[in-house]
């Protein structure tokens, strides 16, 4: 019976690798407006209390009691390192907290440290180093390069990010804000949305939301897909 199970599955891989060596590259976009929760494409990292999909938002409602500081909503739909790309969000603000858009990674010289991040809130780009479950540390070893710029934002209709070999250039409301560069940067690993908690402190409860998501220009090599192709057969 063992084996006969094992056939199939053997089989399967070897299909699998056929496909990924008939695949060309591609450039992919990836959108999601909201309309319901998907699991496969987005990771918690954190309390699973603060993000809530619903009515067509990715909703953040957090309460003070719930000492939420760094909590990260990963995209996981399309595997990484993504090194060009645009990523365009709708609707996106937040009321007494600071809710953003983040890209980061990890280097490999400082591997016992938290992921970098640059995060795109809505008012200011701020560099961070957390885990995701709660806490931030301060840099020892890398010096950020966001520009230290505040806008009076705390909500956008649309914020437009252009990432190519270091280079970030930030559209808002469909004007040009700002650029900069980190050759550091020559990839990103991690994609996803960012709270970090309550930001006045006299009041006791907080929102954030976004109503759409879209990744486009990503460069998907075969082994990529056939990666994304098993871990959605693994699942089903």
């Amino acid at each position: 019976m063992e084996n006969k199970i094992r056939q199939p599955i053997s089989t399967l891989i070897i299909i699998l690798i056929s496909i990924g060596m008939t695949i060309p590259a591609s450039l992919e976009t990836w959108r999601d407006d909201f309309d319901a929760p998907n699991p496969e494409a987005w990771n918690i990292v954190g309390n699973d209390n603060v993000w809530k999909v619903e009515d067509g938002f990715l909703r953040i409602h957090v309460n003070r009691d719930w000492e939420i500081a760094y909590d990260l909503f990963q995209f996981t739909a399309i595997p990484g390192p993504y090194r060009d790309f645009t990523v365009k969000i709708e609707d996106f603000g937040g009321d007494k907290l600071r809710f953003g858009f983040c890209v980061g990674r990890q280097f490999p010289e400082t591997a016992d440290e938290d992921p970098f991040y640059y995060v795109f809130f809505p008012n200011e780009i701020r560099a961070r180093r957390f885990n995701g479950k709660g806490t931030s540390h301060p840099f020892q070893y890398r010096l950020s390069r966001e520009p230290r710029i505040r806008w009076d934002t705390d909500v956008l209709n649309t914020m437009e990010l252009h990432f190519h070999s270091g280079n970030f250039l930030l559209f808002t409301d469909g004007e040009f804000r700002t650029k900069y560069r980190d050759k550091n940067f020559s990839r990103i690993e991690i994609i996803g949305f960012v709270v970090e908690g309550i930001n006045i402190a006299n009041e006791w409860e907080a929102d954030g939301w976004v109503d759409s998501f879209t990744l486009s220009g990503l460069y998907v090599t075969p082994e990529v897909k056939v990666t994304s192709l098993w871990s959605q057969l693994k699942r089903r």
